[in-house]
């Protein structure tokens, strides 16, 4: 490994290349991280299988570009039926189909990448499957601990950083929200920090989106982007339950 240094005095007159990227607006840097949360069972997974399917295509996901990438999605909630029915719905309702550019692991049990047995599974994966982008849904599958547990956490993070720096890959996890805070003037928002666990998480990833429920079958995307060079206003969404799927709404 070696360090590169530059000189104060000529800095702004270097030419660095472009920050590649797979999702757009600095959404989804190459070789960064991001994470989505918000409340159970309120269309977190729907909305990470919107992105695969559009990335492994190129395709708009909700308006944001994307570059065609390798997408190995890791699914720790929900079995193989449950998802296939859930994929082939979407795939006819949107007209976007699958292909080998998505690789599909769903393992109820998970993969503890706090551990060393954990990490040498995830790196041989990696390593044999060449991912551009991995999806780890949902984090509490990841470690072998509370999402609270820092020493676990930070065990994880690291690992994480190892694979991105040594093959390059994309990391976006799902994690879920902490239990809503009430006082007076009713509940209080505070977040990132709705984000379940240590603070380190939020501290470590580049990207942020937060799911936020504003009515049956509608929520709000929120984006806190370490790499967008404009402020990215939130979306709204709306799930057709018919195609298994979110569309955009005003």
């Amino acid at each position: 490994m070696s360090i590169d240094v530059y000189d104060g005095s000529t800095y702004l007159t270097q030419t660095f290349p472009d920050l590649p990227y797979i999702v757009g607006s600095g959404i989804m840097p190459t070789a960064m991280k991001a994470i989505m949360f918000g409340p159970p069972k309120k269309g977190k997974s729907i909305v990470l299988n919107q992105l695969a399917l559009s990335v492994i295509h190129g395709q708009d996901w909700f308006g944001f570009k994307t570059h065609p990438k390798r997408v190995l999605y890791m699914n720790f909630e929900v079995g193989h039926k449950s998802w296939q029915i859930r994929l082939r719905k979407y795939c006819k309702g949107s007209g976007v189909g699958m292909n080998g550019n998505l690789l599909l692991v769903s393992d109820l049990m998970g993969i503890r990448l706090d551990t060393p047995t954990g990490q040498v599974e995830m790196e041989k994966l990696v390593a044999v499957h060449k991912p551009h982008l991995v999806i780890f849904d949902p984090f509490k599958k990841i470690i072998s601990a509370s999402s609270s547990a820092e020493e676990n956490v930070l065990a994880c993070t690291d690992f994480l950083d190892k694979l991105i720096y040594n093959y390059g890959v994309s990391i976006f996890i799902c994690h879920h929200v902490r239990k809503s805070k009430i006082a007076q003037s009713g509940v209080v928002d505070l977040g990132s920090q709705e984000m379940m666990g240590t603070s380190h998480l939020a501290q470590w990833v580049d990207s942020m989106v937060s799911l936020v429920p504003v009515a049956q079958d509608k929520v709000r995307l929120e984006f806190e982007l370490r790499h967008g060079e404009d402020i990215v206003k939130p979306i709204n969404l709306e799930l057709d339950r018919a195609m298994a799927g979110f569309k955009v709404v005003p």
